[in-house]
């Protein structure tokens, strides 16, 4: 048989292997996640995000369901702050721990961040499913503190007021993103919402 097709054989086999333990990991998560997949978050977004969302040097970003760091990475260079990331699809782990090996300020934990206590996130980020906004909002409704922010993008937490619903400069990624201030996006604490296109 030809080299270049032992080669070809070996990169498609390769492929293989890897989609079968992509649907592994998404089946084996699966009562966590309910579904939910890890799909990287467009850079056009998390700029928007970020833009939009100032932190001091030293605050506490964590992202609950991290992918592959991203977001971390992102607001760490931008303003140095503390990073915190929760994943439980090992692949994603894997790779968002190996994308910031290295890098001081960033932890991430291959964990299930409903078992974490969030109450020091000075910002708390997320791309989830609608089936779980409802349950992340009473979470974080028992859990941050005055003045903590939530950014949700693509689905909003149900009852919560947003501060503010973006949309990246992308026709690609153009979903909104939702951002809340706590108290006042609680329920019965809402003043309102300002959008911005």
């Amino acid at each position: 048989m030809p080299t270049w097709l032992v080669i070809i054989f070996a990169i498609l086999g390769a492929a293989l292997v890897l989609k079968i333990l992509y649907a592994l990991a998404i089946v084996a998560v699966h009562p966590v996640t309910q579904g939910a997949m890890y799909t990287s978050t467009g850079r056009v977004k998390i700029r928007t995000a970020l833009d939009a969302l100032p932190m001091l040097p030293g605050e506490l970003l964590v992202d609950i369901g991290c992918g592959d760091g991203r977001i971390l990475r992102a607001a760490r260079q931008r303003y140095g702050v503390r990073c915190l990331g929760f994943e439980v699809n090992p692949i994603a782990f894997a790779k968002a721990a190996l994308l910031t090996a290295g890098r001081d300020g960033i932890d991430i934990r291959f964990r299930n961040f409903w078992l974490a206590d969030l109450a020091q996130a000075d910002v708390v980020v997320c791309y989830l499913f609608p089936d779980v906004m409802g349950r992340l909002g009473t979470k974080l409704a028992a859990e941050l503190a005055e003045g903590a922010r939530v950014v949700s993008f693509n689905f909003p937490i149900p009852g919560w007021t947003a501060r503010s619903t973006l949309r990246a400069p992308s026709r690609l990624h153009n979903d909104p993103i939702y951002i809340y201030r706590i108290p006042a996006s609680l329920p019965g604490h809402a003043e309102g919402v300002r959008v911005r296109v």
